[in-house]
């Protein structure tokens, strides 16, 4: 057996676990409280990033079935959006805990807590992970737009 036969579900079965990964880390935040300490427009995010997640599993799914390099741009959409909705929530995140923005992203009575439950090694963290996470996103986007400009070419 070769790789090449499976490779599509390989890249959908990274999709699924991804977006589950994200996906259980929202749902945890919000087992945990998150409507209560974060302000609502920073909770809007989290449950929009939450809904994108979840279309990303379910999207991802048919195209681990189908085993098909053809099912793969809805779910290559949903992926980029998670990642880039993700990315603006850990900046949200990581301003939240800096300099003249501390705790903007937090509710009034919620901030002397909320402070002391964050470390920096976590900030930079989920920062790094992020910023990976979006350089891998311009990667494929420029991969994927290269193969279509040979595709056109060749036609």
């Amino acid at each position: 057996m070769s790789f090449n036969k499976y490779k599509q579900r390989f890249y959908a079965s990274l999709m699924i676990l991804g977006a589950g990964f994200l996906l259980y880390r929202t749902i945890t935040m919000l087992s945990q409280g998150a409507w209560g300490i974060l302000v609502l427009w920073v909770s809007v995010l989290l449950i929009a990033e939450m809904l994108v997640d979840a279309g990303c599993i379910i999207t991802s799914i048919p195209w681990w079935i189908a085993n098909d390099k053809n099912k793969d741009s809805v779910p290559l959409t949903f992926g980029a959006a998670f990642v880039i909705l993700h990315a603006i929530r850990v900046l949200i995140f990581a301003l939240g805990r800096t300099g003249p923005w501390i705790d903007f992203d937090v509710r009034p009575e919620q901030r002397a807590i909320h402070y002391t439950r964050w470390t920096w090694s976590e900030v930079y963290f989920a920062g790094t992970l992020s910023a990976l996470s979006l350089i891998v996103v311009i990667i494929i986007w420029v991969l994927r737009k290269r193969a279509q400009k040979r595709l056109m070419a060749t036609s």
